[in-house]
């Protein structure tokens, strides 16, 4: 375990150090997150206001709220792209990778993290910018302002595991491109990402909550806005652990046979 931690620190710092590097990169990530969620803001605001103020329960402030919210959630627990995997697996990076004393998934975690913790410098201007275009309607709950830091953490431990699951399918297929468009697809409306989960049908809300993808993203924004009740906030932990736990399974499971397909190609 010691030893884990230690090559994921070493990575991690690594990554950090890279990242400053590229300063115009850091730029360019700025405008793009700010541009996602002003894009999202703007078209709810806009249906709210030409519905009378409010739609499912959120006013034109507590959308505001929403999605300067949206992009600290957003940094936190995104991020993993399924392309890296499959590029790696294709040049015949991984011969390296598994000869290391450590698995790839903590090394990969280690980068990302360092890579989150350079980005997320962007996410005060960014929110600053937007809470002074469009006022937000915050109600602060203390409790969940609490609950939300575990919430985050197994997000964001759920959708990386989660994802590394669905990338190791490029062991077996040498374009995984449709894999993530799928994923991407069905994420992108049920996980909160375009919308609050409340603006859609009853189906698709007990579907969302069915799937993991609320408890990667929607759950710990609505903690966050104090939005939950402590039941409600138990329950999407239990959620989360869960989902959590399966994902592991299927990644012990999945990697042993990866590995050996690996090798039986002449990775």
């Amino acid at each position: 375990m010691r030893r884990t931690l230690r090559i994921l620190l070493a990575e991690y710092k690594i990554a950090v150090l890279a990242t400053f590097q590229y300063r115009v990169q850091m730029g360019l990530e700025l405008l793009g997150l700010l541009f996602e969620g002003v894009v999202y803001l703007v078209v709810w605001t806009t249906i709210a206001r030409a519905r009378g103020g409010e739609v499912s329960g959120y006013t034109v402030g507590e959308f505001a709220a929403y999605f300067i919210a949206w992009t600290f959630v957003r940094n936190i627990t995104t991020g993993w792209s399924l392309s890296w995997m499959e590029e790696r697996i294709r040049r015949g990076e991984f011969n390296a990778l598994l000869t290391r004393p450590i698995h790839p998934y903590f090394t990969d975690m280690g980068r990302m993290l360092g890579h989150k913790t350079t980005s997320g410098i962007t996410l005060i201007p960014t929110m600053l910018l937007m809470a002074l275009a469009f006022p937000p309607e915050v109600t602060v709950v203390p409790w969940a302002l609490v609950a939300v830091v575990p919430a985050l953490a197994l997000a964001f431990l759920l959708r990386y595991t989660a994802l590394y699951v669905t990338a190791l399918a490029g062991f077996w297929t040498t374009r995984i491109g449709p894999v993530f468009e799928l994923w991407f697809l069905t994420e992108f409306f049920l996980s909160g990402r375009v919308a609050p989960l409340a603006v859609l049908p009853i189906w698709a809300q007990q579907l969302a909550s069915a799937l993991p993808f609320r408890w990667m993203f929607s759950f710990p924004l609505e903690l966050l806005l104090g939005r939950l009740s402590p039941l409600q906030a138990g329950q999407g932990f239990l959620m989360q652990a869960v989902w959590l736990a399966v994902a592991a399974l299927l990644m012990r499971a999945i990697w042993r046979s990866a590995v050996r397909q690996y090798g039986a190609v002449g990775g």
